[in-house]
């Protein structure tokens, strides 16, 4: 995540948490979508939608996060593989740089069974921002909890 030191992250939010992922990680923010549900889908998948043509699988990250809240306000799509795919969210704020000394380690040391989502910690403006790995995040919603809706 940090390279020479530094991270251009994405700050996002879900209910009242925010949240920061690599922004280079991100292929584009959009406003919220049109989904429609799949019968029986894993809790952490809402549905489908149609972007510019093309079937995007939208995830709910709240299952994984362990967050309340509405993700119904916007979307970050990512290119994974030969597909993209998105992460239903509530609202976007800007881009940060964070300096690798400013960030702070997980509490627990990991132990909370995230399987690498949480990387760290960093406060802004008197905000707690929690940083994500998008890789282990779109793995975790992708494989969902199995539990079904």
């Amino acid at each position: 995540m940090f390279r020479d030191g530094t991270a251009r992250l994405l700050v996002f939010r879900i209910g009242t948490e925010r949240f920061a992922i690599e922004l280079s990680g991100v292929d584009e923010v959009i406003d919220a979508l049109t989904v429609q549900p799949i019968p029986d889908a894993p809790q952490t998948v809402l549905g489908i939608a149609t972007v510019r043509g093309e079937l995007v699988t939208l995830y709910d990250p709240r299952p994984i996060l362990r967050v309340d809240g509405s993700v119904d306000g916007a979307a970050l799509l990512f290119v994974r593989g030969d597909r993209r795919v998105a992460l239903a969210i509530d609202d976007v704020y800007d881009a940060i740089t964070v300096e690798e000394t400013d960030a702070l380690g997980v509490p627990g040391g990991g132990a909370d069974g995230s399987d690498g989502v949480l990387v760290g910690l960093v406060r802004r403006d008197g905000q707690l921002i929690a940083l994500l790995d998008a890789d282990a995040l779109l793995t975790a919603v992708a494989a969902g909890d199995g539990e079904r809706r």
